[in-house]
């Protein structure tokens, strides 16, 4: 029974990697065309609103690792920490910001470029890589939150994400839709950081996953995250053409909107994959794609900007289908490739 169990939050947990994956890359390929189209344009609508959808897939990663790592009763053996989550990021994120600085310097004349452009590129890397040294900052301070989440209360955990709730997310907001200078002063009065950014994220989605919510709000949350999700596609373009440029603001991860979506689909997904046993082969198939979605997260902007290069992006059609062609295409070719790299002896862990 318990190996059942734990095979079916092994398959939860898969499924959560890949949708919020194809999130991300659904958010990339939405925002290719965002700033060539004028904001009143019908595409730009279309881009602007696939864009608003899809932006859980970074607090639902984020979610994902706080369920993983703070496991109750979980032994935290720093050296391992070190050795083997913490490094290999690191080793990850060096690879891929050098192997997309030197992309970047084929652009370059070659009479004009030095040793420092070629360095800085590497160093700048890409937009998207980010997420690795967040991430990697909150496994630094595991140690300390495992002290704390094995003698904290369900109350006092309560308490912290409520704190997110009023100090990040609900300012972020009003700040998004308000655009005025006093509010961000007033907002800015009082500053807790340590409840602030993905930590956040990152405890509530141990509370979701370990504590969880009674079963009786679940119809209040879903119908919250398909309000939330209207409104984000209304909002961000009103506030678009409001500000007469693309603004993404309101629907950020941290929007309040985005964070009904992303709970939304932690305990939904919960709910339905843990609520029967699955065929091996079908806890296999999903495995294999989970495995590679670290590989596709660092390698699918690469892949977009490749695809652009050879005639094809989201703009050969109709937005509406043009974009979510290209997310599975990108998703598919950068799952190939992530497979097959994760199969090189040694290397291959530390570079997909």
């Amino acid at each position: 029974m318990e190996k059942n169990k734990n095979a079916e939050f092994q398959l939860y947990i898969d499924i959560l990697r890949i949708v919020a994956c194809f999130s991300v890359i659904m958010l990339h390929t939405s925002a290719q065309p965002w700033y060539n189209l004028p904001v009143d344009s019908m595409g730009f609508k279309i881009a602007n609103s696939y864009d608003a959808l899809f932006r859980f897939g970074v607090p639902v990663f984020v979610m994902i690792s706080g369920a993983l790592f703070l496991v109750p009763g979980k032994k935290m053996d720093v050296r391992r920490l070190y050795r083997h989550n913490i490094f290999r990021l690191v080793i990850l994120y060096i690879f891929w910001s050098c192997l997309y600085g030197l992309m970047d310097c084929r652009g370059f004349d070659p009479a004009g470029i030095g040793w420092k452009d070629i360095l800085r590129e590497m160093i700048l890397g890409r937009y998207h890589l980010w997420f690795i040294p967040m991430i990697t900052g909150i496994y630094v301070l595991l140690p300390i939150l495992r002290v704390w989440i094995d003698h904290a209360s369900k109350r006092n955990i309560e308490y912290f994400l409520l704190l997110f709730f009023l100090c990040q997310i609900l300012c972020e907001t009003i700040r998004a839709i308000c655009n005025s200078s006093m509010a961000d002063y007033v907002l800015n009065l009082l500053q807790p950081e340590m409840v602030c950014s993905y930590l956040g994220y990152f405890v509530l989605g141990y509370y979701l996953v370990h504590i969880g919510i009674d079963k009786k709000w679940y119809r209040f949350l879903y119908a919250g995250a398909l309000i939330g999700g209207i409104l984000n596609i209304l909002l961000g373009n009103f506030l678009a053409q409001r500000a007469g440029e693309p603004t993404g603001a309101v629907y950020d991860s941290f929007g309040v909107f985005t964070g009904l979506i992303s709970v939304a689909i932690v305990i939904g997904a919960k709910d339905v994959f843990e609520k029967r046993v699955w065929d091996e082969k079908v806890r296999a198939f999903f495995r294999e794609i989970s495995a590679a979605t670290l590989g596709i997260y660092v390698m699918h902007v690469g892949m977009i900007e490749i695809l652009a290069r050879h005639g094809f992006d989201s703009q050969k059609m109709p937005l509406i289908l043009g974009i979510p062609l290209l997310a599975v295409i990108c998703f598919v070719t950068c799952f190939a490739v992530s497979a097959a790299i994760r199969r090189i002896p040694v290397v291959g862990r530390y570079i997909c």
